[in-house]
């Protein structure tokens, strides 16, 4: 297992696809991975999935809103220009969405999402050869930026206490995933440890098995 250090702490606000947040969450594992004997991986999607309907319908409001405007609005509009003027009008709505994750999320059910998510971090956790640790004791934490949410899988060597308490601290994950508090983000991973340790005790003679770094 990799030695814990002393990161510095980071912008109250920061993507996890900044370096600093990587290097942050890279610290999080060795600090998680001194405490027990579990293998913690961190991978970072930006989304799992394109969620073309959610631009459409966006656009289409733009759209509707715009055509409103014309035809409702006290000043005439060119009837030659309308088509174009709502053309453009979609155009923005779509590019509107698909820049601003927040507004995609807006109009994709959250189950949809987490469908989409858990799908995602189950093919990853075996593309990346997490399953290939010796006491099948890897992790895998998947983020989705887009889908606003965190995953969690772990492998069969992993005991029903330690699960648990990656499951009661996905909620926190998330909530830092979404306002980009990457710091918190970090801590928790952290605090996951030694709550690992207590039935996953941590050996002098494990090796680290598993990459550190963001995959």
């Amino acid at each position: 297992m990799s030695a814990a250090v002393s990161p510095a702490p980071l912008p109250d606000r920061l993507s996890f696809l900044d370096d600093r947040a990587k290097a942050r969450a890279v610290a999080a594992v060795r600090e998680f991975e001194s405490h027990t004997s579990a293998e913690l991986v961190i991978t970072v999607r930006k989304q799992v999935r394109s969620y073309a309907e959610s631009d459409v319908i966006v656009g289409a409001l733009f759209a509707f809103a715009m055509l409103m405007v014309l035809l409702f609005h006290p000043i005439e509009f060119s009837i030659d220009w309308m088509p174009l003027d709502v053309i453009v009008a979609f155009a923005l709505g779509f590019s509107f969405s698909r820049v601003l994750p927040p507004v995609r999320r807006l109009f994709v059910r959250a189950k949809k999402r987490r469908e989409a998510l858990e799908l995602a971090a189950k093919a990853a956790f075996y593309d990346l050869g997490i399953t290939r640790t010796r006491g099948r004791t890897g992790v895998l934490v998947f983020v989705a930026i887009v889908e606003g949410m965190v995953a969690i899988v772990t492998d069969t060597g992993v005991t029903a206490e330690a699960k648990k308490a990656a499951a009661e601290a996905q909620d926190a994950l998330e909530a830092a995933l979404v306002h980009k508090d990457m710091q918190t983000f970090a801590e928790t991973l952290e605090k996951l440890g030694p709550l690992f340790g207590a039935t996953m005790v941590h050996a002098e003679d494990d090796v680290n098995e598993l990459p550190d770094e963001i995959a």
